[in-house]
């Protein structure tokens, strides 16, 4: 994905709204699954074994149950260890970060990266958008001008 719209921020509570939102968008669009991803520092203490990259899939209502239930267990913490979430056969992302922040990683600009841009936006969350040049695997961030609408689709 060559796309990462990123919001920051160091509230928990901020960041299982936007959880909340996120699972209200999907199943609103007819998703009932997602996959739910424990990245960085995910690990258990029951049995040594790390849950980092792992994937579980759950329905959408039941994703935040989900972390709660690594977080209840000691495996890891809600932006303080890395969640992603995925959508069968769509080509976006949303990482909930390690660093309290969340990135939506996608191919090409869509209504749902539009949404999630002004959402972020409106909400003041200060979105920022970063992309990929082909062939290149370093960011480089996307200045919006001002003509944009602010879409998660800047002009470059």
């Amino acid at each position: 994905m060559d796309h990462d719209i990123q919001v920051h921020t160091q509230d928990r509570d901020r960041l299982k709204a936007e959880l909340q939102h996120l699972v209200d968008r999907f199943r609103g669009l007819g998703y009932e699954r997602c996959d739910v991803f424990f990245g960085w520092a995910w690990r258990t203490g029951r049995d040594e074994s790390d849950i980092a990259w792992k994937s579980v899939n759950v329905e959408l209502s039941d994703v935040a149950a989900e972390i709660e239930r690594a977080e209840a267990d000691g495996l890891g913490e809600f932006g303080g260890d890395d969640v992603c979430i995925t959508f069968e056969g769509r080509a976006l992302e949303f990482k909930f970060c390690h660093h309290g922040g969340i990135h939506l990683f996608f191919s090409e600009p869509d209504d749902d990266t539009r949404h999630f841009w002004g959402r972020w936006k409106a909400e003041g969350l200060e979105p920022s958008q970063y992309e990929k040049a082909e062939g290149s695997s370093d960011w480089r961030r996307v200045v919006e001008s001002s003509g944009s609408q602010g879409d998660g689709a800047e002009s470059r």
